[in-house]
């Protein structure tokens, strides 16, 4: 004979099935918004570093910072950010103006006064930079200047009331820019360098730019001329930025 306890009996595994969907589903809702806390305080963290690091910059212009890799809580905990990316359009360094700045640091020590790991960078050197970098760290032929003319770089002058133009091939070496006439453009005739006698070409001949005003750590590995002056880039571990 079948009782009212035994009918019910089957339905017990469904309430039992129910109460273990729910504690899943529970403890999933948790574990999601610890998750999402987690991140959320990252990204808080992320932020105010790098305002922090803009606020550091703002003596040399107005940066655009990026703090890369997850998370940075870690990071800062391990006391070294792994990459953070600055750009800014218009920079000044060491009385030396650049443009076009972009820079990307690695193994960056959340104390600034130990040396970044590894910089990656790249910045133009506007004429008049250039100009003022070679009237006091190099001896130009007088009354001359830098410009550009279809990304080659000259040395613009006046000879006998005709513009002169001296084609010059900028080269990196370390911490200095090198630079060697290899044409003379007067008027509209045009003369190979090479072919002239060395003491009429000496004045323009091996022009040293001293850049002994980068961070320490920093070395130029290459210079291309453009039409806005020369973009250089750069490299260097080990670097000091205090």
């Amino acid at each position: 004979m079948t009782t009212a306890r035994t009918l019910e009996y089957p339905h017990e595994p469904r309430r039992r099935t129910s109460r273990r969907t729910k504690l899943i589903i529970s403890a999933i809702i948790t574990v999601l918004t610890l998750l999402i806390g987690a991140i959320a305080a990252d990204r808080i963290v992320d932020f105010a570093t790098e305002r922090r690091i803009e606020q550091s910059l703002t003596d040399y212009g107005e940066a655009d910072v990026s703090v890369e890799g997850f998370p940075v809580l870690t990071q800062m905990a391990g006391g070294k950010l792994d990459s953070v990316h600055v750009t800014a359009a218009k920079a000044r360094y060491e009385n030396v103006d650049f443009t076009n700045v972009d820079a990307r640091l690695y193994d960056v020590p959340v104390d600034t006064s130990r040396p970044v790991g590894t910089v990656e960078a790249s910045a133009v050197l506007p004429l008049t930079t250039l100009d003022s970098l070679a009237a006091e760290h190099a001896s130009l032929p007088e009354g001359m200047g830098f410009t550009t003319d279809g990304g080659q770089l000259y040395l613009k002058g006046s000879l006998l009331g005709q513009d002169l133009l001296i084609g010059i091939d900028p080269q990196a070496d370390s911490r200095q820019a090198v630079v060697n006439a290899t044409t003379i453009r007067l008027g509209s005739a045009e003369v190979d360098v090479a072919s002239l006698p060395g003491f009429l070409t000496s004045a323009i001949s091996d022009i040293v730019i001293d850049l002994d005003f980068l961070p320490a750590g920093l070395e130029l590995t290459d210079i291309e001329a453009i039409d806005a002056g020369l973009k250089v880039s750069l490299h260097g571990t080990g670097v000091s930025l205090s």
